[in-house]
């Protein structure tokens, strides 16, 4: 009974989609340390963060877990068996809710409402447009929101530079491609689109390429 339980336990960090997620938090702790936040603050903004992408992970599981299982993706939890889709959902609601209130001790209304907002862009990512040409825009959104969540971690006199803006949408449309590679033979092979898929290996590195060089230039200007 116990392995069992540490088998669902862990099956639910993986649907979380860990490395991201872990990888979205780090980027989170270290962006609010910079903005100059501190001490019980930064636990806000970690607990904000970490509740956030887990439904973010937990629902682009359940969305996908039919075509996942249709084509055998052993490496999802939800079709190696380690949970049912409807365990998911109990966890998603919980996580949801405590979003809403971390996020607006993290950060105050207008950064909490911010990382609320990113949050719910990410979902539409999940629910509507991750199999659309469109497939970039949350994650441009999601990240220049996020921007604006660390900077009023910090203060609520801070806002983030058009600057720190235009990096923060530029780093989300490379981690959109990056993320999006490794599956893109499966998704083809699936009939599944986005926008890696529409552009091929090929252009979608060239793409993040450009927007890499896009990213330095601001960093050094």
């Amino acid at each position: 009974m116990a392995k069992r339980g540490r088998s669902k336990f862990v099956a639910l960090a993986l649907a979380t989609h860990l490395p991201q997620a872990l990888a979205m938090i780090s980027v989170a702790t270290v962006g609010s340390a910079l903005y100059g936040q501190r001490g019980l603050g930064l636990i806000w903004v970690i607990l904000a963060v970490s509740s956030g992408q887990a439904s973010v992970g937990w629902v682009n599981d359940l969305k996908d877990s039919k075509t996942d299982l249709e084509f055998q993706r052993k490496h999802k939890p939800l079709v190696g068996r380690a949970l049912q889709p409807e365990q998911l959902r109990l966890p998603i609601a919980l996580a949801l809710s405590l979003t809403i209130p971390l996020s607006f001790l993290a950060a105050g209304w207008l950064g909490g409402l911010a990382h609320i907002l990113a949050v719910i862009s990410a979902q539409i990512y999940n629910l509507y447009l991750s199999r659309t040409i469109w497939s970039w825009l949350p994650y441009a959104t999601s990240f220049a929101l996020l921007a604006v969540f660390l900077a009023k971690s910090s203060s609520v006199e801070i806002l983030p530079t058009w600057q720190v803006m235009v990096i923060a949408m530029c780093v989300g449309v490379i981690a959109h491609v990056f993320n999006a590679l490794p599956d893109i033979d499966l998704d083809r092979k699936s009939n599944l689109g986005g926008l890696v898929v529409s552009l091929g290996k090929t252009k979608a590195l060239v793409l993040a390429a450009a927007l890499a060089a896009v990213v330095i230039v601001l960093l050094v200007s």
